[in-house]
């Protein structure tokens, strides 16, 4: 329960305090298209991270074989556990589809994705 309402306050501050966030962030950062692009490609990450933790039981289920390495770690990247899972050959059929999606649009990515880990992956310890 206190899980669950440290989320909901997280989530009603994030709709309250993101806009303002974005508003200063475009203002301060006046010009610099760098700056902002690398702040862009930083929240990218981040929801990107999000969504691996969010996703997770749906895409353990859909996108990898018994034994593959799990969705769910927050330090990671849905893109580098699809990389992680293609690597060790236990992707299912739509996982191996959405990698190769991805591969099309930027060519290695989930390869590239691997390379970028924060940390070394192997087993996680799980909170869920």
């Amino acid at each position: 329960m206190k899980g669950f309402v440290l989320l909901l306050i997280a989530v009603l501050m994030s709709i309250v305090l993101y806009p303002l966030g974005w508003i200063y962030s475009i203002i301060t950062f006046r010009g610099s298209f760098k700056k902002l692009g690398a702040w862009w490609y930083v929240m990218a990450i981040s929801v990107d991270q999000l969504g691996n933790v969010v996703m997770s039981t749906l895409f353990n289920d859909i996108l990898i074989k018994k034994y593959g390495y799990e969705f769910g770690n927050e330090d990671l990247t849905v893109s580098a556990v699809l990389g992680i899972n293609k690597q060790m050959g236990t992707l299912t059929k739509l996982g191996k589809f959405i990698a190769d999606v991805l591969n099309k649009i930027d060519p290695n990515h989930v390869e590239k994705a691997i390379e970028k880990l924060p940390v070394k992956y192997g087993k996680d310890k799980r909170v869920f």
